[in-house]
């Protein structure tokens, strides 16, 4: 639940890979649909391993196509997961992008994505890496961070842009389309259901955290048919 109205510098808008807004369908199963450009992250330092859950292929690409790709320079931990449970959903508390906050030194906070409320999607982490934002939960867990207020929901374009990237990770990382409620069980997940291991946070609040079952609700419109993408 961190504030920053801080956008990336040019030097860094201009690394961008894989932006400019559309979104691309190809006929093959290993290359999912991506929401407009954008990107997010979100904090809490790391602690502990979690074992257990279906590991990434070695071939898996641990970047999303089709988002802003905005890779921090620090306050992550290169490799080190464990596991590729599913995703878990964060409230930021405050607007705009994360990018600087979580590439300052010494922050020790980070997340995976940041979603803005226009659905505007910055990824700062690679999956395959360790971000810091739910403590114990960062080995098995990746991480998306949501503009706004956990005292107001999603965005239409928030659901829509957390779907796509739900999507791709069960198509490339194998996260099961299914909303989770315990640190065991893969899903889509929330920062609070890890209790004081994930640093007893009440994120991203009951309202975000009902959204669920419509963002796995899209997730399932999404994902690969026998005859292509739908």
């Amino acid at each position: 639940m961190h504030s920053s109205n801080s956008r990336p510098p040019a030097s860094s808008r201009r690394r961008l890979l894989a932006g400019g807004g559309a979104v691309f369908l190809t006929a093959t199963a290993g290359s999912l649909l991506a929401a407009r450009s954008g990107g997010a992250v979100r904090g809490g330092d790391d602690r502990g391993r979690a074992a257990g859950g279906p590991a990434a292929s070695p071939t898996a690409s641990g970047w999303m196509p089709g988002v802003s790709k905005v890779p921090l320079e620090r306050n992550f931990v290169h490799g080190d997961r464990d596991a590729q449970r599913g995703l878990v959903l964060h409230v930021q508390e405050g607007e705009g992008s994360l990018y600087e906050r979580f590439n300052t030194q010494g922050m020790k906070t980070s997340s995976h994505f940041w979603v803005s409320q226009d659905g505007e999607t910055e990824q700062y982490v690679s999956v395959l890496d360790r971000a810091w934002a739910q403590v114990d939960g960062n080995g098995a867990w990746a991480s998306v961070e949501t503009s706004g207020f956990a005292t107001r929901p999603l965005t239409e374009a928030q659901v829509e842009a957390v779907a796509r990237i739900y999507t791709w990770g069960a198509d490339a990382h194998g996260w099961p389309p299914a909303v989770s409620e315990r640190p065991d069980q893969p899903g889509l997940g929330v920062h609070a259901m890890g209790g004081a291991a994930w640093g007893g946070h009440a994120c991203p609040g009951t309202l975000r955290s009902g959204q669920r079952a419509e963002i796995i609700r899209r997730v399932h419109q999404l994902l690969p048919s026998p005859g292509g993408l739908r």
